[in-house]
């Protein structure tokens, strides 16, 4: 363990989110995973949740509610009362705090927390996408539910959540660029600092990989599974023993030859954990080319098991997949050339499995919580120095050289 401090002391650093970044429910896993390496670094976290509970969930529901559920959700999720709401939980919640913190980092833009709460802190926020950049995923991002007026409303809250930060940490290059371009963010003030795995497989000993494609994802209609399925109709003409494995919320079982539907696999439970396990370790490739995708954990994973990676050519994946080297990239939507890559892949598993290796030291050597946490932890060193740099040139300015006491 190393100790990570702005002077001689660690960090006392807030981290607050949307859920309880102790647990692997908050943010699909990535919370704690930042946590839990900011811990590991030295640096003393304390977990704020900015999720309404109880009464104020069930208002805020009601206040928000709509007849379809995909208008609702995000109503609820991006809406006026519950930002407010999520608001007044968290500054409440922090001005109450015992400590002073030496930064306050906050998950997403769902919240804010204003400057007597923050009490002097850096504010630092930590992003995987915004409003902007997903009302561009239309129709398959949250913001695409949303009415004119309502992103119009969500758009101007990010904005003064942004301009308030100190410091804007990203998961991608990508959505850096948004950032600046669709918000007026100086680059001088945003780090990508990337994301590491939520549920790395774990090799097993004595299997074989297979002519099989996985697939991996809870929206499979957002995670290109329809793209997916009509390339794999185009495979199984060339390559007749292809198979396609879907894992996921599917809605019911494709009967289609080749292709098997797991559903979702708990990997909280031992016969869980051993088929996702071995999933990994018999497909030859993984695929997943999705229409929308503010960054792909699962081409995490599945880079740290050793298998190549098939994505589009859009939003983060170009970042995470090392075209030609570690996998391949197809225009979003075609299933042409999707199925040409499949098909090429397959045939060729001894390029597959040297991919697969490449990929796998990437993901080791750029896509750790290790080295997210490294990289934050880096940035804060930065802002205390000019802190501090600030604090002596001020207290110079004030006195006097010839200043005799």
């Amino acid at each position: 363990m190393t100790v990570d401090s702005f002077g001689s002391t660690p960090l006392t650093l807030a981290v607050v989110a949307e859920g309880d970044a102790n647990t692997s429910d908050c943010w699909s896993g990535s919370g704690r995973g930042f946590v839990d390496a900011l811990r590991a670094a030295g640096a003393h976290v304390d977990v704020y949740d900015a999720e309404l509970k109880s009464w104020r969930r069930a208002a805020a529901a009601a206040l928000t509610y709509h007849p379809t559920r995909a208008r609702w959700q995000q109503r609820y999720g991006l809406g006026t009362v519950p930002f407010l709401a999520r608001s007044a939980r968290v500054n409440a919640a922090l001005s109450g705090a015992s400590r002073r913190y030496d930064a306050v980092i906050q998950i997403g833009a769902t919240f804010s927390i204003n400057r007597a709460a923050r009490r002097g802190a850096p504010y630092i926020l930590y992003c995987d996408s915004n409003v902007a950049s997903s009302s561009r995923g239309a129709p398959n991002s949250a913001a695409s539910k949303l009415s004119p007026e309502e992103l119009q409303s969500a758009w101007g809250r990010e904005q003064r959540v942004y301009d308030a930060a100190d410091r804007i940490w990203t998961m991608s290059d990508a959505l850096a660029s948004s950032f600046r371009d669709d918000f007026a963010q100086s680059p001088a003030k945003i780090t990508t600092i990337y994301a590491g795995p939520n549920n790395p497989p774990s090799p097993i000993s004595g299997v074989r990989r297979e002519p099989r494609i996985l697939f991996i994802g809870k929206d499979h209609q957002r995670k290109g599974s329809a793209v997916l399925l009509e390339a794999f109709e185009i495979v199984r003409r060339e390559l007749p023993e292809a198979e396609l494995h879907l894992v996921g919320g599917i809605k019911a079982p494709v009967e289609r030859p080749g292709v098997v539907s797991h559903g979702f696999v708990a990997c909280s439970t031992v016969a869980g954990r051993g088929q996702f396990d071995h999933l990994f370790a018999t497909a030859s490739v993984f695929c997943l080319p999705s229409r929308y995708e503010p960054f792909e954990i699962a081409f995490v994973e599945a880079m740290r098991a050793g298998l190549p990676c098939i994505g589009s050519r859009s939003w983060a994946m170009p970042e995470i997949i090392d075209e030609g080297k570690t996998g391949w990239l197809v225009d979003d939507g075609s299933v042409e050339e999707l199925a040409a890559v499949l098909i090429a892949a397959l045939r060729d598993r001894a390029k597959c499995a040297a991919m697969g290796a490449l990929g796998r030291e990437r993901s080791l050597g750029r896509f750790t919580w290790e080295h997210v946490s490294a990289r934050a932890l880096a940035d804060l060193r930065n802002i205390g120095s000019r802190a501090r740099d600030d604090f002596r040139y001020e207290a110079n300015r004030e006195v006097p050289a010839n200043f005799a006491g």
